[in-house]
């Protein structure tokens, strides 16, 4: 099966900026978090408002983005997205401590725009997901995007342990500063690939899926592949067509992305929650300093790094076996597992147990990064991922509530983030069976999405 040309190993690299610097930002702000609070004078309450408009931000800016993409090369979308991201976040470490008009922490108003501001460029999905759906073969689309998420965590790993040495030695501000040229690299990375063709490589899936189907399903799959009929999806026909409420519908309209996505939204109310307040948890619970926490980086990303990578390969894995659903099922498997570990994880005050459960649990959960995006492009035509990933995006804007909830909660337990986190961790339980809920349809949908590519590319 050819693979779009340019889809290399500097492909990889150039797209891994994507969530890199998003990852880098997200761990950059929880590495400080003590330190605005000294700067600002603001308490947990308020400075969770900076990850609640964070994580709204970085997801409703997934709409515009999809419509560019949708009309534009999306190599071209996100080399100008990481140019204005990096600008922006090196205006948030520049901005000053002041009071005005009585607000004394005026100056922490400045800091959260100009951050606010920059995740609106962070909704880098719907160009880079379907970049990977269309660069390389339908049977590896959770292994690439496993792989994409693996590389992508050098960003994560520099934010951390790179904002703890900072803070711990020249401040916070540098922390912010440092990913201005970072992006400048990125752009001019991505901006040097090729684009390529849209839909090629789900028609070129029909074949092993109407071998690996059984029963009646296969049946099915075989009519909807071969039918002489076929209109799987009418806003598909073309890149953009129809209203934006078309587009909508039809996505909204495929049932197993539906549920599967109001799932992972679900998880995100923990995920983005401990990932803005994880650092914090360990300094306040344990007494550790910016760089001692920096220091359990390897232990905890040891579990995340074997989860991103292990869960793609093994979906994909599975699915040349011939489970077809293997993509939703060990989705649901690793947030249902992530739900349970964290849980005892945040019972304990003892670092020497909580520090390995939190390392299997981040495992668990990362597990399902790539098979859970490649099931939702498996179901959604190729001209409508771009729009699928931003649809999802304003859907896991819901997670925007979990940092905030967390702080709330932690204020009212008297700054605990420990009990905080212990009672939004079931979360990860609820979304693992709505995902769970999606196999019903989930085959139907994938052969309805390869008749439409081979209609579509023939």
């Amino acid at each position: 099966m050819p693979v779009a040309a340019g889809a290399g190993a500097m492909t990889m690299v150039a797209l891994c900026f994507a969530n890199g610097l998003q990852g880098g930002a997200s761990q950059t702000f929880a590495q400080v978090t003590e330190a605005l609070k000294h700067t600002y004078h603001v308490n947990d309450a308020t400075l969770g408002v900076v990850p609640f408009g964070v994580s709204l931000a970085g997801n409703i800016g997934a709409v515009p983005v999809a419509v560019l993409c949708a009309r534009q090369k999306r190599t071209t979308v996100l080399a100008g997205m990481f140019v204005l991201w990096g600008i922006l976040m090196a205006m948030a470490g520049l901005a000053p401590a002041f009071s005005l008009f009585g607000l004394a922490s005026a100056g922490f108003v400045l800091f959260a725009l100009f951050r606010i501001a920059s995740a609106l460029l962070e909704a880098t999905d719907p160009a880079a997901l379907p970049l990977i759906g269309d660069w390389w073969p339908a049977e590896q689309r959770a292994k690439r995007i496993s792989i994409f998420n693996t590389f992508s965590a050098v960003g994560t790993i520099v934010g951390l342990i790179g904002a703890g040495v900072l803070v711990d030695t020249v401040g916070w501000r540098p922390a912010f500063v440092m990913w201005l040229p970072l992006a400048l690299i990125g752009a001019a990375l991505i901006r040097s690939r090729q684009e390529p063709e849209r839909g090629a490589q789900d028609a070129a899936f029909a074949e092993r899926l109407e071998e690996e189907a059984e029963g009646e399903e296969r049946l099915k799959v075989i009519e909807l592949i071969e039918g002489e009929a076929v209109d799987v999806a009418p806003a598909a026909t073309a890149e953009v067509t129809g209203t934006k409420w078309d587009v909508v519908r039809t996505i909204a309209g495929i049932r197993s992305w539906r549920v599967a996505a109001i799932g992972i939204a679900i998880t995100g109310l923990m995920g983005t929650g401990i990932m803005n307040w994880g650092l914090a948890y360990f300094k306040r619970t344990f007494g550790l300093s910016g760089t001692q926490a920096g220091a359990l980086a390897p232990v905890l990303g040891l579990g995340a790094f074997a989860g991103v990578l292990g869960g793609g390969y093994l979906a994909d894995l599975l699915l040349r076996r011939g489970m077809l659903r293997a993509r939703l099922y060990v989705t649901a498997a690793g947030y249902a597992g992530a739900g349970a570990v964290y849980m005892l994880a945040f019972a304990t005050t003892k670092l020497w147990v909580a520090a390995p459960l939190l390392a299997v649990a981040s495992g668990l959960s990362t597990i399902a990064l790539g098979p859970s995006f490649a099931l939702l492009m498996d179901v959604t035509p190729a001209p409508l991922r771009s729009q699928a990933s931003a649809a999802l995006n304003v859907l896991q804007a819901s997670g925007a509530l979990g940092p905030l909830l967390i702080g709330i909660l932690s204020s009212a337990f008297g700054e605990n983030l420990r009990l905080a986190l212990l009672c939004v961790s079931p979360f990860y339980l609820i979304g693992a069976v709505v995902v769970f809920a999606a196999r019903t349809t989930f085959v139907e949908e994938v052969a309805a999405v390869v008749a439409e590519a081979k209609k579509r590319t023939a």
